[in-house]
């Protein structure tokens, strides 16, 4: 570690030694690349480090790479322009030097506590916190009183066990509301009321729980209550997941709708009241980002794809406080260009790992029910705009099965006729746009009429995808926990939703994100840190999940077996040794070509 330190303090030396003078800066940053590599290559070597602590250097250097490649982008727009753009050099210069400091953290000197150290800023994922609390209630659900592993009669007999284990149920059940209503904040507004009704019926059924533990000590009354517990998680569970895929939907949308050019453009205007309605809609969907993100990380198949998404958000993450305000300020149109052209890379960049990420079969099976719900309103009320919305939205299914490893999905797919599905969608998605542009000329049944026969196309190329049966929360069944939320309503006030940061701490973010809330007073929120880590660390019972709603409706390739398995396997897969190897072949790229560069600039 101390190697490490070293050379990381050289780095951040380096960095300081910038200079104002825009022909010497070259040379700078083909110095600073020099001791970047030389940082890399040290920890190309040293592998024996946390894995917590691997992934963060791989974003943090991921961060730095992408900022090396805009101050090279910088000099050479000065140079054309033959003007100085202070704000964005001094813009990726600090983000370049707050990665440094982030990863100096990372390696303790002699006087450093390792316990001190902080290496995830995210918290444990979605999913991994529903594994928890199944994990930890796995025994009571499984309970059988002639063939049980555990004996459940025995923590019920012992106070101080049965409230140790409701505390660590709910220390999650917690954790589980608090990421709910984070999502639920930037969900779409048909999707928070059901949100929020699995949110109380979550809570009350703990509370069930926490009461049949306290005043039973019947075995068979426990395991009832845990099964009616783990079914309103799972419900729970489906619900986001389909939620999620809407969002995703909606999201890439509002990104062409508020695109950073309108907002300018908007701005120019002088209408003040416009532009704050973009501004803010603007901002609504970049949180919209951040928490799709934050749900692809956890099931990103390997550490690369990971650090790619990470990274893109990290960006978001740093623009926040940067894009717009450069927008808004006179004399900076050099310095929003940039910024913009950085946003639009790395929202494309997003994209595309999203569309590597989610599942193709679940994707097609979202839009065709979006499709379906927008037919049915233009049967009713005839509207064109929300019938271009649809037909935008499809945009996403092509982009979608642009890439390699989707195309192949379609070449795979089990009725063998998938590509021909697929481009009689494509045929007739043209010809909906072609309709629309002239729609007031057109009846409105004939527009319908060509939305529904794109729906059969895509039914059958849904048909064609489907690996297996999707289990559904009947619709019933969600209006029956509608219902019994409106007659006995939790307070939900209490749990404050969760702010996650990937990299940068952004007070403007921040200060957006907070809700007039206070944290739910509970033991639960007193169980001190190293009782909780021990109850997500419990390797006492193995996974139960007795089905894989949200990894094999939206992620593909994962299940949760080979989940841990590479996650417990990381520092010695092959992925960490790929993904340093890749950031040191970037390095050496740029500092040859910076060489170069320099040597024609002395020539002339």
């Amino acid at each position: 570690m101390n190697l490490l330190r070293a050379k990381l303090e050289n780095c951040l030396l380096e960095l300081s030694k910038c200079s104002d003078d825009s022909n010497k800066r070259m040379n700078w940053l083909n110095n600073f690349c020099a001791a970047l590599l030389e940082f890399s290559s040290a920890v190309h070597k040293y592998m024996s480090i946390q894995n917590e602590a691997v992934e963060l250097i791989c974003l943090c250097l991921t961060q730095i790479m992408i900022c090396i490649r805009q101050l090279e982008n910088i000099v050479k727009v000065e140079k054309s322009c033959d003007a100085k753009i202070a704000a964005s050099h001094h813009h990726f210069v600090e983000r370049a030097r707050w990665c440094l400091k982030r990863m100096l953290r990372i390696c303790p000197d002699k006087n450093s506590k390792q316990d001190e150290l902080v290496l995830n800023t995210e918290g444990q994922s979605f999913l991994d916190l529903v594994d928890s609390i199944l994990d930890t209630l796995a025994p009571f659900s499984n309970y059988n009183e002639e063939n049980s592993y555990v004996n459940v009669s025995e923590i019920l007999s012992c106070p101080k066990d049965t409230m140790h284990l409701c505390r660590r149920v709910g220390s999650s059940i917690d954790s589980v509301l608090s990421q709910t209503l984070s999502f639920a904040n930037v969900a779409l507004q048909e999707d928070k009321r059901a949100l929020s009704a699995l949110c109380q019926k979550v809570m009350r059924e703990f509370g069930a729980f926490q009461a049949e533990c306290q005043t039973s000590s019947s075995a068979s009354n426990i395991k009832l209550k845990t099964m009616t517990m783990e079914q309103a998680l799972y419900q729970l569970e489906d619900f986001i997941n389909e939620a999620l895929l809407r969002l995703v939907f909606q999201c890439f949308l509002d990104t062409e709708k508020f695109s950073v050019d309108k907002i300018r453009n908007v701005l120019r205007q002088g209408d003040t009241s416009l532009s704050d309605d973009f501004i803010a809609d603007f901002d609504v969907n970049i949180d919209r980002a951040m928490q799709i993100g934050v749900f692809a990380v956890a099931f990103a198949p390997n550490l690369k794809m990971k650090t790619i998404v990470r990274s893109c958000l990290a960006s978001f993450e740093s623009l926040d406080t940067s894009l717009i305000p450069s927008l808004q300020a006179s004399g900076t149109d050099l310095h929003s260009e940039i910024l913009e052209q950085h946003f639009n890379e790395e929202m494309m960049k997003f994209k595309t790992a999203m569309h590597e990420i989610i599942d193709s079969g679940a994707l097609v099976g979202c839009y065709l029910d979006i499709l379906t719900d927008g037919i049915q309103l233009a049967e009713k009320n005839f509207k064109k705009t929300p019938l271009m919305d649809l037909n935008q939205m499809a945009m996403l299914l092509l982009e979608h099965f642009q890439l390699t490893v989707n195309e192949k999905v379609l070449k795979d797919s089990k009725c063998g006729r998938g590509v021909e599905y697929f481009q009689q969608f494509v045929r007739m998605w043209r010809e909906c746009k072609a309709i629309l542009m002239c729609a007031a000329q057109v009846e409105p049944q004939r527009i319908i009429k060509r939305f529904k026969i794109m729906r059969s196309i895509l039914r059958k190329l849904h048909s064609c995808l489907q690996t297996g049966t999707k289990e559904e929360m009947p619709q019933e069944e969600t209006q029956q926990s509608l219902a019994q939320t409106n007659e006995a309503k939790l307070d939900l006030s209490g749990i404050l939703p969760s702010q996650t940061s990937i990299l940068y701490d952004t007070r403007e973010r921040r200060s957006r994100n907070q809700r007039q809330m206070k944290p739910v007073e509970t033991e639960t929120t007193k169980e001190n840190t190293t009782e909780k880590n021990k109850s997500m660390k419990s390797t006492a019972y193995a996974s139960v999940r007795r089905r894989e709603s949200l990894r094999t409706q939206m992620f593909k390739r994962q299940n949760i077996a080979e989940s841990r398995k590479r996650y417990k396997s990381i520092t010695n897969n092959q992925s960490v040794n790929l993904q340093i190897s890749d950031i040191l072949d970037q390095l050496t790229d740029l500092s040859s070509t910076f060489s170069e560069t320099q040597h024609l600039l002395n020539k002339k």
